[in-house]
Order: C-alpha cells, then structure tokens, then sequence
C-alpha cells in the first residue's frame, strides 16, 4: 500500500505532454470512440484534483432499425434509443481497457484513473469545454458528424496538462434560428434555447415512481422509457452514419404491453438486469405505471384484462395510472379527461 501511495504522489508530479495528449486521443479513438479530447476546465468540480486532467469521448448510440415492434394484436411500449442498450456500461468497460493501456504505454497507473459516464461529473460542460460539440436549445450536446446521438464518458487522469488541450477551442452552434426541437417537445418543457423545464420534461418523470397528472398521461403516448421526440426532428441526427460495435444489455426498441404486464418483479428485475434500465435509480413502479399509461393510450381492447389487475395497487402512482388507462381503452376517458 506504501509503495502504490508512494507511486500516485510521484505520478502527481508529471504532466501531460503535449505529445503524449494526442497519443492518449487517439488511443481512445482506436478504443472505439468516434470523439475524444481533453476538457479545458477542470477547476472547481467536485472530487477532481486540481492537478487532474480529464479525457472526454463520444460514444455514439445511432442504431439503424425500427422504433416500434409492435403488431396490430400486440401493442409494444417504446424505449428511447439512448436506453435500448446499455451504452454507459460498454464505454466504462472500453474506458478501463483504455487506461490499462496507457499505463502500459506512458506509464500513468490504471488504477489511479476515474473513469466516468452517466455520472455526477457535470459531462456535458465537460464535452462542451473539450471542443467535441455545441449547445443545442434542447439542453444537450450536438456535435458534427454525431448529432445529439451519443453519450458522454471520460477519465480522470491524475496529470495535468502541460499547457492548454490541443484544438479545444468551443465548436460554434449551429443551430441558427431552428427551433424544430422547441416546437416538437410533446410537454412543452424547453421553454427557452438551451433552458429545459424538468417538472415538465416526459424523461423527468420516466424513473420516478410518482402519481402523472392526466396532461402528462394523455402525452405519455406509448413510451416505456424515455423520450427522444427533440432529438427525432433535429435536423443534425438526420442522415447520422456513425454507429458502433455490439453493447451490452440490449433490449431492443421496443416490448409487448401484455407481456411485460404479466411479469412480477423478478421476471422484470430478469428483464432489465445489466440494462440501461436497470440502474438503481429506475423504480421498477415508475417502469409499471409508464406501461399502464401507453396500454391505456394504445386504446387497445385486448389490454383491458392486463391492465385491470393494477387498480387498487397499493402503489398510488399504478393504481391511478390503471384506472385512466381502462378510462382511455373503454373510450370513456378518465375524470375530468378526454381521449385525446
């Protein structure tokens, strides 16, 4: 242990060149990361050394196949493409390859390096700050040949830089006067360029367990997890070819109401083991309630008998949600609602 210290404070002591900076990018390029660089701001973020340095990439989730599975006897509950495959496990694991490697070619101990994705690192303003995209007015990052299909990961590398990140300066917007994303928003939750509502976003409520007022359900439509309807019409995700190698955890675009209705908490907990969806932060209820509402807006009869278990749950967010969904299905509509 005293030898392992010994070697990260004489590790602190050396810096990045900027030699070994373009080594280290391409290296994760070579990893599989269609974009990597370093962030040009690392002061005051919380856990990071001052002395750090930090590696940010690009991990595209694009995907070429169709958003719905569904069948006219079997409706499906959508998933947003971001959550169809555990895309921030498989860059974690590509991550710690790559800091295996660098030790091996600058020296720079694996186990002293942080790797990060989907984490409370303020990621975005870090690939903002390492040149890789531009702000878009839907909240997220939008970067040339990517779009906003990818997600964010890095290292934190104990070395600083040595001088300022080659070819970091800001990529510029350009989204000009588009505001397709604005205007697509089912919720209305972008209520300025770049300025996202959270009480309002549909993803905000996705892995809550909480009870969804009768607005928010008559726009759920069919989703399971997440909503992607900014990013569908942005013009920058059109025509994106950049793909990547198989992931882990994957589900798939979609998945039958009437089968994932039917399944306890261990055929689900099966389900969404090693998935995007299965992180500890994702309520197995909000899951439940989120199929209960896209049965009930599928209007399909033959999902009354899957849904009418749940009313009187002793989870008020399902109870309310199977209620409307049978309103929704019988054309009879919730309280207070119309089918809309």
């Amino acid at each position: 242990m005293r030898r392992q210290q010994g070697r990260l404070r004489e590790d602190r002591g050396l810096s990045i060149s900027r030699l070994e900076e373009r080594r280290i990018r391409d290296l994760a390029v070579e990893a599989g990361f269609p974009k990597a660089g370093f962030a040009r701001d690392c002061a005051g973020i919380d856990g990071v050394e001052a002395d750090s340095s930090i590696l940010v990439c690009c991990f595209s989730c694009k995907r070429q196949e169709p958003d719905d599975l569904s069948t006219p006897d079997d409706p499906h509950g959508l998933i947003a493409p971001f959550a169809r495959r555990n895309y921030y496990k498989t860059a974690a694991r590509m991550l710690s390859r790559l800091a295996v490697r660098l030790e091996g070619e600058l020296g720079i101990p694996h186990k002293s390096m942080r790797v990060f994705s989907n984490s409370r690192l303020p990621e975005k303003r870090l690939c903002l700050s390492a040149g890789l995209a531009w702000p878009g007015k839907n909240g997220l990052c939008i970067s040339p040949g990517l779009g906003s299909l990818f997600v964010i990961a890095g290292l934190v590398i104990p070395r600083a830089l040595d001088g300022e990140p080659d070819r970091a300066e800001p990529v510029p917007s350009r989204c000009g006067s588009c505001r397709r994303c604005m205007d697509a928003c089912p919720a209305g939750a972008i209520v300025s360029p770049g300025v996202v509502d959270v009480a309002r976003c549909l993803q905000g409520f996705a892995a809550r367990p909480d009870a969804l007022p009768a607005e928010v359900m008559a726009r759920w439509g069919a989703r399971l997890y997440g909503c992607q309807d900014c990013q569908s019409v942005c013009p920058h995700n059109v025509g994106v070819t950049t793909g990547n190698h198989p992931v882990l955890g994957e589900i798939g675009p979609s998945v039958s109401l009437r089968w994932f209705l039917a399944q306890d908490g261990a055929g689900l907990g099966s389900l969404f083991h090693g998935t995007a969806m299965g992180m500890s932060w994702i309520s197995k209820d909000a899951l439940v309630r989120n199929a209960l509402v896209a049965a009930g807006n599928s209007g399909s009869a033959g999902l009354a008998s899957s849904v009418a278990p749940f009313v009187g749950s002793s989870s008020p967010a399902i109870s309310a949600a199977a209620a409307w969904a049978l309103g929704r299905i019988s054309g009879k509509g919730a309280p207070g609602v119309g089918k809309s």
